[in-house]
């Protein structure tokens, strides 16, 4: 009796179940089909929605998940469970499509990835999933929303804010990608990709001692990586600490003898201690390894100009173009001339500089002087040195160029203030104080181009100028003994060999 009792309930279960099982087939489910089993239902809706949840995990759905399907489901009796658990079985069914996508094609990955972001708005990794294939493809803003989603989803993704800190890097967006990497580095401080990424966007915004520190975490965590010793390298030569960019191109060598661009960083390391021959070598070493190596020959030029062979640097210069036309290469082929005194030559080449990159502050500065010094073309060179430093408005060089230019104008109150911000900039630079003396000479305020005068020769005592301009001050002011003993040094300071 019991055996026949357990028998019996078995298959009084069986019919229950029964209407709910739609089919034996693993053929997926239509919406139809889901309705009426929940409409239909002999076990009453929550085991129901229970069943159906388990099927559609097992055999899928044919239909797409929109607001009008979840009211369908809801007024047939769907618990949200069931809604949510068709809605990432979809997104599962084109996350799976976009992964079959072929490799180069990456419209069908993001078509994929949205069918299934419609379905599972709230999935942050196929937010950076689509966000990566918007950023392959170069479309910026449209990465950037996604990965900016996804963080909002999950403030404690690093990888969405690397992500996203790439594309900012990208655009030029300098502050928002190493505020990215920064988050990225406090939520995942062992990768050392982030390290290495916001190393390079401080050296793109020339803030080369926090790129040292970024490269030298990189290598704590990576110590085999060439290019981290190349890119910590490359900002010690910047910071003009060349020994210890030498032992890093050392050491890039040591672990990749074949690139031949650690010999050009090698050789830049050489040139900056004045080490030129050595620096050639490496330089010829580098064009052995790679014959058409624009940037061997730009820096091979660049160095027979230190050493003033500028025949050979502007021809080292002109391969380089040729291989790889590039502003920087123009602007010191340009220079190059300038000291072979061919300034036709030389401001043609600062144009073209101009041409290939209009935002290039040193072809703007350069031909500014080349104009101001050797063309006695003062317009040029005023429009020229404002637009560099409209580029580079922390540049006290530039400042000082217009500065001399206003003096030439007699626009004396611009001169000093052009002056004052040069001092402002670099406190020590002992010909601004001489310029601004100079301009209080001529003014007849005496007492302040003695004081000027003064500082000048506080930071250079070799300052022929600041003495001359001081001994005319002393004269008017009635101090003839000190103007004579200023006069003394200016001839001496004159007789001395000129270096």
């Amino acid at each position: 009796m019991q055996l026949r009792a357990h028998l019996m309930t078995a298959v009084v279960v069986l019919s229950l179940v029964a209407p709910l099982t739609l089919s034996q087939t693993t053929e997926p489910l239509n919406l139809d089909q889901l309705v009426a089993a929940l409409k239909e239902t002999k076990v009453g809706l929550p085991t129901a929605n229970k069943i159906l949840k388990k099927q559609v995990e097992d055999r899928g759905v044919t239909f797409e998940a929109t607001a009008a399907t979840d009211e369908d489901l809801k007024a047939a009796g769907a618990t949200p469970e069931l809604i949510t658990s068709i809605r990432h079985t979809i997104c599962d069914k084109f996350k799976k499509l976009a992964e079959a996508c072929a490799k180069d094609d990456a419209d069908c990955r993001i078509k994929n990835y949205t069918k299934a972001l419609e379905s599972h708005p709230e999935d942050d990794v196929l937010l950076v999933d689509r966000g990566n294939e918007y950023s392959q493809k170069g479309e910026n803003v449209a990465a950037i929303a996604d990965f900016t989603e996804a963080i909002k989803l999950d403030p404690k993704d690093p990888v969405a804010l690397f992500n996203r800190g790439n594309v900012h890097s990208r655009k030029g967006e300098h502050q928002s990608a190493i505020s990215d990497y920064s988050r990225a580095i406090v939520l995942n401080p062992k990768d050392p990709s982030a390290f290495n990424n916001r190393g390079l966007t401080y050296y793109a915004i020339d803030e080369y001692d926090k790129a040292v520190k970024d490269f030298s975490s990189y290598i704590a965590l990576k110590p085999s990586a060439v290019d981290a010793y190349e890119n910590r390298g490359d900002s010690y030569l910047e910071l003009g600490s060349m020994d210890p960019a030498l032992k890093d191109f050392n050491k890039a060598i040591s672990l990749d003898a074949k690139n031949a661009d650690l010999y050009v960083g090698r050789g830049r390391a050489y040139s900056g201690k004045g080490q030129y021959d050595a620096a050639i070598k490496e330089f010829d070493k580098a064009l052995s390894l790679k014959k058409d190596s624009a940037h061997a020959f730009h820096n091979r030029g660049y160095t027979n100009s230190l050493r003033k062979a500028f025949d050979q640097a502007i021809a080292d210069f002109t391969r380089s173009i040729e291989l790889r036309p590039s502003a920087s290469a123009f602007v010191d082929r340009g220079n190059a001339y300038v000291s072979k005194k061919e300034f036709a030559n030389a401001k043609s080449d600062y144009s073209k500089a101009i041409e290939l990159d209009p935002n290039d502050q040193l072809a703007y500065y350069y031909r500014a002087e080349l104009a101001l010094y050797h063309l006695n073309d003062l317009e040029s060179a005023l429009v020229d040195i404002r637009r560099a430093i409209e580029l580079k408005p922390q540049d006290p060089d530039s400042y000082y160029i217009r500065g001399t230019i206003y003096i030439d104008i007699e626009d004396y109150s611009s001169a000093i203030a052009d002056f004052d911000k040069v001092i402002s900039i670099e406190p020590k630079n002992s010909n601004a104080f001489a310029s601004r003396g100079l301009i209080y000479l001529r003014t007849e305020n005496y007492a302040k181009s003695v004081s000027d005068s003064t500082e000048a020769i506080r930071l250079d005592p070799k300052n022929a100028i600041a003495y001359e301009n001081r001994g005319i001050a002393y004269e008017e002011l009635g101090e003839a003994s000190k103007a004579a003993a200023d006069r003394k040094r200016v001839e001496a300071l004159n007789d001395q060999p000129k270096p």
